[in-house]
């Protein structure tokens, strides 16, 4: 399917119009002139400010002669996009020494203190989508999938199809929802089926039978028929129970600035602060239904995942990865050869201080960001010593953990552009000769991702307590730039 064909799958313009001001350029803004937005903000304004700041010295960078308002927020307000940061300055949302400001390029000065309330972000919505899926092993209470490139896990600004929730929700026959921001409450597709049940009986009580519309999203959701798009491998072996009732699979837990910026890209697994929740459509009235991914890869990052399809099976599986006994193997191409061949690196991993779309690392156990911890392993020499294979074990699973620990000992990624460059990988793998230099450009450009692959998953079946473990060939992107690196001109 085109992508235009799935983006107009994936949001309506009937739809695109309830979640913004259609006027502006970027949809996601709350617009203040927007009704919900005016509403929003006409009752945030009636309320003390969120957040009161002074200005100093200190916020100011020495190089420009003026800080913006919306820079000055956007800086002590992390978790807030930038768009939304500016969406409620121009709300009226914002005042700078008590006098309301309405201009994110207003410049403020040391002394200046600024009080604020932020807008929400306005609700996403994920609809079903056709979408393949290589799934590795699918039983009644979890899948495995084998995620390909450049798959965004759920819908987010510039990602509004295609996703991995878009083809879960069609995989499971289940109805399209909304997306919004709250606490997590149910945490998988037994919510939703559940919801799309109450829907369906609700919509067509005092008008044909009560019940089956449950019985039927109950069936739909038990696995994949032989005819469903995605369909793969049943349970091989693990115990089936005639109880367990297959629910919805994606708690999409993360903070709001990830959200907001989906195209940095949002490494690994166990989820932190805020959620993504699926809501019931807008035509079933109020309850909510939040279905969960148990953990997440990056857009660019390929490999296996685990999802729960039942609320038991998800709490299990988070115990899991919270208790750290889910054994995750990666695979990378790092520049360079790391020495000593084999180590451990614990850093604590937070938001870099001078770019918020990128992580960086810290000193283990101080007060910025959170431990993490990476077991690395060399595999092989690529490129006469200008690169190689290396593989990770994790003992955590922080946002960016491999990429920032790659870079932090000295060995970023290959094609990895967050954390090194295009420039840096020629420079390193080409050594200083045309041909080589020529070869490592060509690899870097037809990969177009960071060189990394989840290859390995290992956790306890959540109903049988039997031992899973799975293993995936490296993606043709992979094994190309592999090719490439072994080959003339290195060889």
């Amino acid at each position: 399917m085109g992508a235009t064909a799935r983006a107009t799958r994936g949001l309506s313009r009937r739809s695109a119009a309830q979640l913004c001001n259609s006027r502006q350029s970027r949809p996601l803004h709350a617009a203040p002139t927007d009704l919900q937005g005016a509403t929003q903000a006409e009752s945030l304004q009636r309320r003390p400010p969120d957040h009161e700041l002074v200005v100093s010295l200190t916020d100011f960078d020495l190089t420009k002669s003026k800080l913006r308002l919306d820079s000055f927020l956007a800086a002590k307000l992390p978790s807030a996009s930038r768009a939304r940061l500016q969406a409620s300055i121009k709300g009226g949302l914002v005042a700078v020494n008590g006098r309301p400001q309405a201009k994110a390029s207003h410049g403020v000065r040391p002394g200046d203190v600024v009080a604020c309330c932020v807008l929400p972000p306005p609700p996403l919505e994920a609809a079903p989508e056709a979408l393949p899926l290589d799934i590795v092993y699918e039983d009644e209470h979890l899948i495995v999938i084998n995620k390909e490139a450049d798959m965004v896990m759920h819908p987010s600004p510039g990602h509004y199809s295609g996703t991995l929730v878009n083809a879960l929700l069609h995989h499971c026959q289940l109805p399209a929802m909304q997306l919004g921001t709250g606490a997590a409450a149910p945490l998988s597709l037994e919510g939703a089926a559940a919801a799309a049940a109450t829907a369906a009986e609700a919509s067509s009580r005092g008008s044909s039978s009560g019940g089956g519309g449950q019985h039927a999203s109950q069936a739909a959701l038990a696995g994949p028929t032989a005819g469903s798009n995605g369909a793969s491998a049943m349970p091989h072996g693990a115990a089936e129970t005639a109880d367990a009732t297959p629910s919805l699979v994606t708690h999409v837990q993360r903070g709001e600035q990830e959200v907001e910026e989906e195209e940095e890209e949002e490494e690994e697994e166990e989820e932190e602060g805020g959620s993504f929740r699926l809501l019931r459509p807008a035509s079933t009235g109020d309850g909510a239904v939040r279905p969960g991914i148990v953990h997440r890869l990056d857009k660019g990052t390929t490999g296996l995942l685990v999802v729960a399809k039942t609320d038991a099976a998800h709490m299990s599986l988070a115990q899991q990865f919270k208790d750290r006994t889910v054994r995750r193997t990666y695979v990378s191409v790092a520049l360079g050869v790391p020495r000593p061949a084999e180590g451990r690196v614990a850093t604590n991993v937070g938001r870099d201080l001078r770019d918020r779309k990128k992580m960086a690392a810290f000193a283990y156990a101080s007060a910025r960001g959170r431990t993490a911890a990476s077991n690395y392993k060399l595999l092989e020499v690529l490129a006469g010593g200008g690169a190689s294979l290396v593989q990770w074990r994790l003992e955590t699973g922080r946002t960016h953990q491999i990429r920032v620990h790659a870079k932090h000992i000295g060995h970023a990624l290959l094609a990895d552009d967050t954390y090194s460059s295009a420039a840096a990988a020629c420079s390193i793998v080409g050594a200083g000769k045309p041909p080589r230099a020529a070869a490592a450009q060509a690899a870097v450009k037809a990969l177009a991702r960071p060189a990394l692959h989840a290859k390995s998953l290992g956790f306890v079946h959540p109903s049988s307590g039997q031992l899973l473990e799975f293993d995936s060939e490296l993606p043709p992107d992979l094994q190309q730039m592999l090719a490439v690196l072994r080959g003339p001109p290195f060889s």
